[in-house]
């Protein structure tokens, strides 16, 4: 299947997701925040990252500039568990930077797997 680098600060959430993407056989690359997320993909180029928008060190928007600077193309699905009016203006510019998705948390399988799906198949 896919390689996917999962850039998220919370460990249980990037373990969640590992398993619910490796149990669909895709091959998972964690990273605990953005700088880390670079670096990870850097060594990896990924088909697709999925990061959380607020992280420690380096946020999602943040990471998601770096990837644009060096790898314009490459397919962002953007993730969060905050609401209101503060985090809808950073979903928005996750999707000015070209997010390829956007997937709430807490994490649905059926939702993450059809996402996930639905980008690669793109």
């Amino acid at each position: 299947m896919a390689e996917i680098l999962v850039v998220d600060g919370d460990a249980t959430a990037r373990r969640v997701i590992r398993a619910l993407l490796e149990d669909a056989g895709h091959v998972v690359v964690e990273a605990s925040n953005g700088r880390e997320g670079l670096e990870a993909f850097s060594e990896h180029v990924p088909d697709l990252v999925i990061t959380e928008l607020y992280m420690d060190e380096m946020d999602g928007i943040e990471f998601l500039r770096g990837i644009r600077e060096r790898w314009p193309p490459e397919p962002v699905l953007v993730m969060s568990s905050r609401t209101g009016p503060d985090a809808q203006s950073l979903l928005r510019v996750a999707q000015l930077l070209g997010a390829s998705g956007l997937l709430d948390k807490p994490i649905l399988e059926k939702n993450l797997l059809e996402k996930v799906g639905a980008i690669l198949a793109a």
